[in-house]
């Protein structure tokens, strides 16, 4: 949870430093893996344990992200439909016996790439304390 602190009119108010990377972790990575466990248990029909060993979590985190009780975030979904079809593409690559290290290339690459669009860059404006007009990670204008 990302918090804004106010201390009254005699106090200023304390900012968080939130960074980028911190919002990939809270929000859209648990989003990816909840989407790709019920994809693979779905579509895939794989048993919890199986789905478990292939994304390298516990079984218990498949349930929770299978009974959707922990992961998906509603909102991101909105804004980054890309979730979508990315999660439907490494399900099948993990079906098909894509590795745990290929994975993870995979996850960081879309990750990264997420973040470099001005749509993130607006996304993490508006969960934090940032300056409308920052441009810390784009000097110049994002892309789209």
């Amino acid at each position: 949870m990302f918090y804004r602190i106010r201390l009254g009119p005699t106090r200023a108010r304390l900012a968080r430093m939130l960074q980028p990377q911190e919002l990939v972790v809270a929000k859209l990575l648990p989003t990816i893996r909840a989407r790709l466990a019920r994809e693979l248990l779905r579509t895939y029909k794989k048993k919890q344990i199986d789905v478990a060993r292939a994304m390298g979590i516990t079984q218990a985190a498949v349930s929770h992200y299978n009974t959707q009780s922990r992961g998906v975030d509603q909102e991101m979904l909105r804004l980054f439909p890309e979730i979508k079809p990315f999660v439907q593409g490494l399900a099948e690559s993990i079906a098909d016996g894509m590795t745990l290290s290929d994975q993870i290339a995979r996850v960081n690459q879309f990750c990264s790439n997420l973040m470099l669009t001005a749509r993130f860059c607006e996304y993490h404006k508006g969960m934090g304390d940032i300056d409308p007009h920052c441009t810390a990670c784009f000097p110049s204008p994002p892309r789209p």
